[in-house]
């Protein structure tokens, strides 16, 4: 039972996903895609919640039951809570750019994963952003989001 309710969750936000990166923008010819890589994680997330969701119902069928109830209930509110954070996240991009709403919610999903270090989750407020930057913006060619209200990026940028 837990793994077709953490399946139907993760279905879900792999649909909400799907969603969302359909509506990134068309790239100019002979740029990438920015919305490629959401794409392809929304695709491998929808698979993997199939693969949860038979699952379940495989078990459900044998009669095999969830020796421990709370479990089941921890791990679909910790699935919730992050489809609920990359849910803002998605819609603080298009306010706020890239650069901030990934400063504020690495440090915030790394704790949700159990990363309790204080030296690192405030490193991960600079190494996060700068890391996907890198990758995304300058080595891949992606064009990156800017925001509409406010826009670290142009403060950096000058």
């Amino acid at each position: 039972m837990k793994d077709m309710i953490e399946g139907l969750a993760l279905l879900l936000l792999s649909l909400v996903a799907l969603w969302g990166a359909w509506q990134v923008p068309q790239a100019a010819p002979g740029e990438t895609w920015a919305g490629l890589v959401p794409f392809g994680a929304a695709l491998a997330l929808l698979g993997l919640s199939l693969l949860l969701v038979t699952g379940g119902l495989r078990t459900a069928s044998n009669g095999q039951e969830i020796d421990n109830q709370q479990s089941a209930a921890t791990g679909t509110r910790e699935i919730l809570t992050l489809f609920l954070i990359a849910l803002i996240y998605q819609q603080s991009f298009r306010w706020f750019g890239y650069l901030l709403p990934t400063a504020i919610a690495a440090p915030v999903v790394l704790y949700l994963f159990g990363v309790r270090n204080r030296a690192g989750l405030v490193t991960s407020v600079i190494l996060c952003p700068l890391v996907f930057h890198i990758i995304f913006f300058e080595l891949l060619g992606v064009f990156p989001p800017y925001g509409e209200v406010f826009d670290l990026l142009d403060v950096i940028r000058g």
